[in-house]
């Protein structure tokens, strides 16, 4: 795992990027998808670190749906080997992001056999970009790194290159985007994605 020392531009806002789930209206979950297997033997999918490991592709990742749900599946799912949509992929590398490795998968219904094609993501690099004297944070073996918790998040506020999105190297969990790229993706009709301020991101 490599990670790298860099501050954000003072006059660019960042967002922690999220997405909506399919949800009834009683906040029920419509949707499980069963992400949390091995491809290749290969675990992690957040280190910043580029697979050394061939990836079997295209990964069928089973899913299913409860209460009668018969839409498309979440845009964006930032767990276990994480996917998303094919479209928000071919978006992402249109808007020039170029660090994240992308693999052919498969969402498969496991009752019906439906398929949704997708991709599954590898995220390169982590950026060292939280303002830990400015916020609460914890961390079990008090390292600020990979799991810091947060009750609110401060993002330093000086020049992060151009970096359109990375993960967050005190807390792997957040990915932040930056604001043009969050604009973009608005313009292109993502109406699921939650563009989160930094201080009102909780990771406990």
């Amino acid at each position: 795992m490599t990670t790298k020392r860099c501050l954000l531009h003072p006059v660019t806002m960042f967002y922690i990027l999220d997405c909506d789930e399919p949800l009834s209206p009683n906040g029920e979950a419509l949707m499980e998808i069963h992400n949390t297997f091995r491809v290749g033997g290969i675990r992690l999918w957040k280190s910043g670190a580029r697979h050394t490991k061939p990836v079997p592709e295209p990964i069928e990742i089973p899913f299913d749906t409860f209460r009668g749900y018969n839409g498309p599946p979440v845009e964006l799912l930032d767990l276990g080997i994480p996917v998303m949509s094919a479209r928000l992929a071919k978006a992402l590398t249109d808007a020039g992001v170029s660090n994240i490795d992308f693999y052919d998968a498969t969402l498969v219904h496991s009752t019906t056999g439906a398929r949704f094609p997708c991709k599954a993501y590898n995220i390169i690099g982590l950026v060292a970009a939280a303002d830990l004297g400015k916020r609460e944070w914890f961390s079990d073996d008090g390292t600020p790194l990979i799991n810091v918790s947060f009750t609110r998040l401060a993002l330093d506020e000086s020049a992060c290159r151009d970096q359109q999105l990375f993960r967050l190297a005190e807390n792997v969990n957040a990915i932040v985007v930056n604001a043009k790229l969050r604009d973009y993706l608005i313009a292109e009709g993502f109406t699921t994605l939650r563009f989160k301020k930094p201080e009102d991101w909780v990771q406990l």
